[in-house]
Parts: structure tokens; C-alpha cells; sequence
């Protein structure tokens, strides 16, 4: 029986794919580091300090620090240009409403994740946000979402995981969650449904609008 919903934040709830690319070619740039959109994008979905060391080679490391601070300043500095996805609130409502429990698992720093609460305005219905602070390590790891689970007090075979990327999707599989994926990160579903995507969505709406099939 699902318990539990369990949401992964930028490129599922939020429209932030390109706004995390722009501030990490920016940050890098700054350094004399050029990375193409796509090899950037690959990565999106970790948490910035692993992500950092993939970009930052092991005779640079020196830098790493200072492009992190960039990549955050770069990002936080188009905060307002940052999009809900259509019928995020009313989903979290439908589902609250339903007497499920309901949490977000970013690889967000805390101080972002904040920020996301307040812009879907869906804290009245959150019991739980885990952060890139609470976890040890990044996504495909399942650490995320057992954590998640364990504060929302449902075990792992009671929870969905709603995500845009590979790394949502094959975290939730060794979660032993029910992975759902949505296309609005940019991959594919042939890319997600591999991951182990069990059904893949347009978008939130799309998902809102076939919610029943899950449950």
C-alpha cells in the first residue's frame, strides 16, 4: 500500500535545468574551465560538492572550493527567474488530502531547499525535507530517499519517488521505492523508464491529472 510521496525538487517541481547549467558554465568559466551544457547536465541532479569533482580535475583541487561559491552566487543571483511547474500545489493538496505523507529530497543545500518550500508554497502539506547537509552521499546513492522515508515514518516499499533523472529514478530502485519519473529535467523516457522508471509522466500536471493510476 503507498504511504508516501517523496518528490526530488529541481527539473520535477521547479524549472531550474538551464538556470543550474548557465550558473555552472559561469562559476567555471570564471576559473578558465570550459564544459559543454551537455556534460553539465549529465551531472545535474548530485549534489554540487560531488558534482565539483568531476569538473574540477585532481591537479586543480585548490579551485574547488572557489567555484563552488561561484556556482552558488551564479544560481542564487536568478532566483526570480525560477518556474513553478503547473499544478505542483494543487497535486501536494490532492495528495495531503488523501491522508498521505509527503516530503521533498533534494540535492539542494539547505538554504535553497528554504527557498523552494516558500516559492511552490506546499509547506503546509511537507512533513519532511532532506537537503544536500543531511546526507553523506549523492544520488544514484538511495540515501536521500531512505532518509526521507524514515522521517516520514513509512517503510521504503510504502513510498513513491517522483523524479527527473536517472539519478532520481535508479536511487529510488535501490531505495526499493516505486520509482515515477517526469520529462520536464530534459531526459527521455526511454532514458528514465532503463533507470527503472516503473511509469513515466510529461510533466506534474500530467501526473496530477493521472494520479489514480498510482495509487
Amino acid at each position: 500500500m503507498i504511504r508516501a510521496f517523496i518528490f526530488d525538487v529541481d527539473g520535477t517541481l521547479v524549472d531550474t535545468r538551464d538556470i543550474h547549467t548557465n550558473a555552472w558554465k559561469k562559476a567555471l568559466a570564471e576559473f578558465g574551465i570550459e564544459l559543454s551544457a551537455e556534460a553539465i547536465q549529465e551531472q545535474l541532479g548530485r549534489r554540487a560538492v560531488d558534482i565539483i569533482q568531476d569538473f574540477i580535475p585532481e591537479d586543480r583541487t585548490e579551485l574547488r572550493a572557489d567555484v563552488l561559491e561561484a556556482k552558488w552566487r551564479a544560481f542564487r543571483d536568478a532566483y526570480t527567474d525560477i518556474q513553478v511547474f503547473p499544478k505542483t500545489k494543487e497535486l501536494f493538496a490532492y495528495l495531503h488530502n488523501k491522508g498521505l505523507e509527503l516530503a521533498l529530497a533534494t540535492s539542494a543545500k539547505r538554504e535553497d531547499a528554504e527557498f523552494y518550500v516558500e516559492l511552490l508554497s506546499v509547506g503546509q502539506y511537507l512533513k519532511a525535507v532532506v537537503a544536500a547537509e543531511d546526507t553523506e552521499y549523492s544520488k544514484p546513492h538511495p540515501e536521500i530517499f531512505l532518509k526521507a522515508a524514515a522521517l516520514l515514518g513509512v517503510a521504503p516499499e510504502e513510498a513513491v519517488v517522483v523524479g527527473d533523472s536517472a539519478h532520481d529514478i535508479e536511487a529510488a530502485v535501490k531505495a526499493g521505492m516505486t520509482p515515477i519519473g517526469v520529462l520536464t529535467g530534459g531526459n527521455t523516457a526511454s532514458i528514465l523508464r532503463g533507470a527503472g522508471a516503473e511509469r513515466v509522466y510529461d510533466d506534474i500536471e500530467s501526473l496530477y491529472e493521472h494520479i489514480k493510476e498510482i495509487l
